[in-house]
């Protein structure tokens, strides 16, 4: 059964548009279905993939295998280079697209790669005229106001003396990956630790998404998926 938990207003803040729809996940594997249902017509849609967290991590060859997952649910999938590409045609590529995808990996080596391509005002732009963002892990980390309280969890290899490194402002609420999980559960459980006063603090399971669309969020436990799952009829 789909559980739903509903949250309040914490995710909600100056500068974040109505239109938005972000999957914010431990897993990438629950938001195929969700998107799914947001996007009927998949077939042919571009998706813009985003690898470059899973490239400072070294669980991030299994990040970077959701591109076939997205190629079966019928999205045309578009790598992009945020390091060696042209920061013009980097955002052109983005533009170009009707949904964005961003890997699993080292929080603070993505939110460098991101801020230094240039592309933090074009996704919040996308985002703010309804096209969805779909983040794992570390893509749902920087999807907050800033990133510093993952420090438990991700080394900060990219942005030292950074104490408080900006995310992309996408919405307030701070997910936590990997609640219970065996690989990084202790470090999430230290993180909610720290901040069990906050109600902005969302844990999530790998189970898990936290759904905000415009002004609503609740948190939705996605069944066990199977390959099928992910294919369209």
């Amino acid at each position: 059964m789909d559980e739903r938990q509903e949250l309040g207003t914490a995710g909600h803040g100056p500068g974040l548009s109505g239109r938005r729809t972000l999957l914010l996940a431990s897993s990438g594997l629950q938001t195929v279905p969700l998107l799914r249902a947001m996007m009927p017509t998949m077939r042919g849609r571009a998706l813009a993939f985003l690898p470059q967290a899973s490239y400072a991590d070294r669980y991030g060859v299994v990040s970077r295998l959701m591109r076939q997952c997205w190629q079966l649910a019928g999205f045309d999938v578009h790598v992009i280079d945020l390091v060696g590409g042209h920061a013009h045609r980097v955002r052109d590529e983005l533009e170009a697209c009707d949904a964005i995808y961003v890997c699993g990996g080292n929080s603070f080596y993505l939110m460098r790669c991101l801020r230094d391509s240039g592309v933090v005002p074009t996704i919040r732009a996308m985002v703010g005229r309804g096209v969805p963002y779909v983040g794992e892990s570390a893509g749902a980390v920087v999807a907050c106001r800033t990133i510093g309280y993952i420090a438990p969890m991700d080394e900060n290899v990219a942005l030292p003396g950074h104490v408080h490194p900006r995310g992309l402002g996408l919405t307030a609420y701070r997910v936590v990956p990997h609640v219970s999980g065996a690989v990084l559960g202790d470090a999430a459980r230290t993180i909610l630790e720290w901040h069990a006063d906050d109600p902005g603090f969302v844990g999530l399971r790998n189970d898990q998404v936290l759904v905000v669309r415009g002004a609503s969020a609740r948190v939705t436990t996605a069944p066990v998926l199977t390959p099928t799952a992910w294919q369209l009829p």
